[in-house]
């Protein structure tokens, strides 16, 4: 059991993350933690397991019942000092500083279970390499297998499923679910959250980021977000009725008010019995209007994750428009073959995407399909990467990032503004280094270089990645209302269904067609 009250964060330049947050977790319980980027999700995470963590630039208040020794924490990126461990030491140590613990012999038969099952080689014990020299997918495995081996009572998991592909997530899915200790993770991937998740914990952070809110509920992930539409839809519906109410009183009180203004005018001097009698009138209408001034008149509630972002309508691509037509004999990163014999014709706007294990060189084959693309004539190609540092310069802000890649025009710097704006950037991250914001909003601003640019060929590397699942089915829907062709490496299996026309496995004996 889990237990925390009170629990209140606050950034210390005073924006207010969480405030007198109350949970109770028992066994079998999965609770998701969703919001916004920013909105203090990892904060919160890192709270639990260990306060000191956030003491840089947050301050924590509250209680909980377990201490970080009876916590195991899968972070969203492993510390550097890791990196230059090797695989058996990462298993033995819990902490960095802390002693070796060989116990893991006495369990060798469910370490290599484990192994097995999150499809990892054994020989990463017997022959340990330093973590740095690993995939991004096998520092997830060995993080969840070593997560996984320890008896705790609370499990915190942030973004577990981020460098794993399809396959893994599957069985990272079907162990979680026989997991009976509660757990508590983060993640973009909405199948995994309607999946797994039997309770929500939204973070929210209204009015402009400046008041923190957080909605508790024992109930699924999907019935959560039916129950969130719902509530959003009768809230702007009183607020409608709230407004109109208020506008129509407030015209009929100001009318009043001139009437009997004029009418005091025409009366004072000369009729003092009917000035005493307007005098008192206006005193109750003065009344009436400061009654409608206490009146409780609704704001509409804009959803956080709200964008109001479409493509051009007037980019499109002919149907028998050939695209791409690749053949490769190898496929290769430095020395090492990692597919061949691969072909890829793609034709007019299709909308493809292309998945397969890690290490099978999909980033590899993304980056040979750009620099093909990028030869052709007649056609406008844009690019998400995956490492978003690969392209943008962190020391610009998102506005002078956008004029440098679209031009400094006076108009086109408000119209940026304007489309920040309805990405939800307040002006304060508009014009902050790149570097301070979260990789959220990095992907939208991605996204609406993509946009403005209009482009009619989009290469993808995993664009909802860092994505809130309460933003993604925006971008799915944008995406899949977009005219031109769509080349994406992705292990998102709902943008797979909605975007994708045509879905493509890469193996080491090339790339076929698949369904997912």
């Amino acid at each position: 059991m889990f237990i925390c009250n009170r629990v209140s964060i606050t950034l210390k330049n005073g924006n207010q993350l969480v405030e007198n947050l109350n949970l109770v977790l028992n066994d079998g319980d999965k609770l998701a933690l969703i919001g916004e980027e920013g909105n203090g999700k990892t904060t919160l995470l890192k709270c639990f397991y260990d306060p000191l963590l956030v003491e840089p630039y947050a301050l924590y208040q509250g209680q909980q019942n377990l201490v970080s020794d009876e916590i195991a924490y899968l972070p969203q990126a492993l510390e550097d000092e890791w990196l230059e461990k090797t695989t058996l030491d990462f298993l033995l140590q819990k902490e960095l500083d802390s002693e070796k613990d060989f116990d893991i012999y006495h369990h060798f038969f469910d370490v290599e279970k484990l192994f097995h099952t999150f499809d990892l080689d054994l020989d990463l014990l017997e022959h340990p390499r330093l973590i740095k020299t690993l995939s991004g997918g096998e520092k997830i495995k060995l993080q969840l297998v070593k997560l996984f081996m320890t008896k705790a009572k609370l499990f915190l998991l942030d973004e577990p499923t981020n460098d794993i592909d399809i396959e893994t997530i599957a069985i990272f899915e079907s162990v979680i679910k026989q997991i009976n200790t509660p757990i508590i993770f983060i993640s973009h991937d909405e199948m995994l959250l309607s999946h797994v998740a039997n309770q929500i914990l939204h973070l929210e952070q209204i009015k402009r980021q400046k008041l923190a809110k957080f909605n508790y509920e024992k109930i699924g992930y999907q019935d959560y977000i039916s129950m969130r539409k719902r509530q959003i839809s009768q809230h702007n519906r009183d607020a409608y009725r709230t407004q109109k109410d208020y506008e129509k009183r407030r015209q009929t009180l100001m009318h009043q008010h001139l009437l009997v203004e004029n009418d005091l005018d025409r009366a004072n001097g000369n009729q003092p019995s009917l000035g005493r009698l307007l005098a008192k009138k206006m005193r109750n209408v003065k009344s009436q209007e400061k009654k409608l001034s206490e009146m409780e008149v609704l704001d509409y509630y804009r959803e956080e994750e709200a964008m109001n972002l479409f493509f051009d309508d007037s980019v499109s691509l002919p149907n028998g428009k050939v695209i791409l037509d690749l053949t490769l004999d190898r496929l290769v990163a430095g020395d090492k073959e990692l597919a061949k014999n691969i072909e890829l014709k793609i034709v007019g706007p299709e909308h493809i995407a292309i998945i397969g294990i890690n290490g099978s060189g999909k980033t590899t084959l993304i980056r040979q399909i750009l620099n093909d693309l990028k030869t052709k004539v007649g056609i406008h190609v844009g690019y998400m990467p995956q490492d978003y540092h690969e392209l943008l310069d962190p020391s610009m802000s998102a506005v002078e990032y956008l004029q440098s890649k679209l031009g400094y025009e006076t108009t086109l710097k408000s119209q940026i503004m304007t489309f920040l704006g309805a990405l939800n950037f307040i002006e304060s991250e508009m014009t902050s280094p790149i570097s301070t914001l979260s990789s959220g909003l990095k992907a939208k601003l991605y996204l609406l270089e993509l946009v403005m640019a209009k482009n009619d060929v989009i290469v993808l590397d995993e664009p909802t990645r860092n994505l809130s699942p309460l933003s993604s089915p925006v971008v799915r829907m944008i995406l899949n209302k977009f005219k031109g062709a769509i080349i994406m490496v992705t292990h998102d299996r709902t943008l797979i269904h909605e975007v994708a026309s045509t879905t493509y496995i890469l193996t080491k004996d090339g790339l076929s067609k698949t369904i997912i």
